[in-house]
């Protein structure tokens, strides 16, 4: 029998935290990240968004990075999680399910007291993944407040938890029921895709206000001229401590978080056998500096590697940089940039590389790993190239860049996004967003 003075202290907590809720601003927006706020850029455009409409914002979640400049302003406050993680970061692998056991509470009160004890907002934009226990935590205060649910769908967290143990696990099989059961409801949901929402409404059967919000780049993401494309690059090769960026090379990039889900061996393969192909004096192919920039686990190995094969065979034409760069710094590194590579694949085959609509934005030549739903943001031959191998990677680079200098590869390929399909955060926001918003929701709108 359950303990009647459980129920009374229980009821009791319900009580007083709809209490401090009804006192909320009705302007006041939450937007829920359990991860690094600086480095989560959709969830950052959705608070730039909701301020340029007069809402306030409060952003939950970790600050292992700065917030970009425009975001340090009186109508945002962060508010910080406790970051779990770091706690277990040097744990084996073997001991991940009772990390999960202890990791998972801790979160979840960690993030009810931010959420309700700290924030009260009118409305919570939740990114997902990852689900568990955010979605649950989120969940749980919107029934009790009345909080208005905003669940952005980036990709599926169960199917990224199975490259790690795999897709039979016992825990992955939990996963994908409890993103199930605390993701069906919402007051609205939103989609990286088209991809993803006709999954998820077949599989799901998803209730609520269902929006596809395709990604698009921030303003500071924009095409460069000559002049200020030779000033960063001088910058960039003083910051990153590379003369090579100074030299008549071409600049090749690629952003990471050196997860599985990325073949950074198809990476290294592909310029092993470009700077093969580029010794040869016919060849007309120009020296290269790849920077790979981004940070996480597998990145101190692969470092390790590119430099054991670099020094091995000899490389002359290929020279490459790792780097981890400020927030305001990124766009104008990859604005100087000659061709933009993404290895991104989908756990799920369902969401799509944020990296590439920042190259389109910039205007940068995109090379893509392709895969299930890139169609919908890349089609070959008319707004980038795509590859399946290294060796497809390696002859497309060559393609890219023959004659370098003289022939550059912005000129010869058409760079920007897809005929008919919107360029702007802003505009796409405010047409399939705002609309959602409760404070101007109208009856135009319904749940297909």
């Amino acid at each position: 029998m359950v303990d009647v003075g459980l129920i009374q202290v229980g009821v009791l907590l319900v009580v007083v935290c709809a209490w401090y809720l009804r006192r909320r601003d009705p302007k006041l927006a939450g937007v829920l990240v359990v991860g690094d706020l600086g480095h989560s850029p959709r969830m950052l455009y959705h608070a730039t968004s909701l301020i340029e409409h007069g809402w306030k914002v409060r952003l939950i979640g970790y600050l292992h990075t700065d917030l970009p400049t425009s975001l340090q302003c009186s109508q945002v406050e962060c508010v910080l999680l406790d970051d779990v993680a770091t706690w277990f970061a040097n744990w084996p692998r073997a001991l991940f399910p009772l990390v999960a056991l202890i990791k998972v509470p801790i979160t979840a009160w960690s993030i009810w007291y931010a959420l309700v004890l700290r924030t009260s907002p009118n409305v919570l934009f939740v990114q997902t993944p990852p689900a568990i226990p955010s979605l649950l935590v989120a969940q749980i205060a919107g029934i009790v407040s009345g909080i208005s649910v905003i669940i952005d769908w980036h990709n599926l967290g169960y199917t990224i938890l199975s490259l790690k143990l795999g897709a039979a696990h016992p825990l992955v099989k939990l996963a994908e029921w409890l993103e199930r059961c605390t993701g069906k409801y919402a007051y609205a949901h939103l989609f990286v895709t088209d991809a993803m929402k006709r999954c998820l409404e077949q599989r799901w059967s998803l209730i609520g206000l269902k929006r596809v919000l395709h990604d698009r780049p921030g303003p500071q993401f924009q095409a460069l001229d000559s002049e200020e494309r030779d000033d960063y690059r001088r910058k960039f090769a003083a910051l990153l401590n590379d003369q090579h960026l100074q030299e008549h090379r071409a600049l090749v990039l690629t952003s990471t978080s050196w997860t599985p889900d990325e073949d950074m061996d198809m990476l290294l393969q592909a310029m092993s056998l470009y700077n093969s192909n580029a010794k040869h004096p016919s060849s007309n192919l120009p020296p290269i500096s790849l920077v790979i920039t981004g940070k996480g686990p597998l990145r101190s190995a692969y470092q390790v590697r590119f430099n054991e094969r670099a020094d091995r065979e000899k490389w002359t034409h290929v020279n490459t940089t790792m780097a981890w760069l400020a927030v305001d710094d990124y766009p104008r590194l990859l604005g100087c940039v000659d061709v933009g590579l993404s290895l991104h694949t989908s756990s799920s085959n369902l969401d799509l590389p944020m990296k590439v609509v920042d190259m389109l934005g910039c205007h940068v030549p995109v090379c893509a790993l392709d895969f299930a739903c890139l169609h919908e943001l890349i089609k070959p031959d008319v707004n980038g190239v795509v590859f399946t191998n290294a060796s497809e990677l390696a002859t497309t680079l060559a393609t890219m860049l023959r004659g370098y200098p003289r022939c550059r590869a912005s000129e010869m390929h058409t760079c920007g996004f897809l005929p008919g399909t919107p360029s702007c955060w802003t505009d796409n926001w405010d047409r399939n967003v705002l609309p959602l918003l409760p404070i101007v929701q109208d009856s135009s709108i319904d749940s297909r």
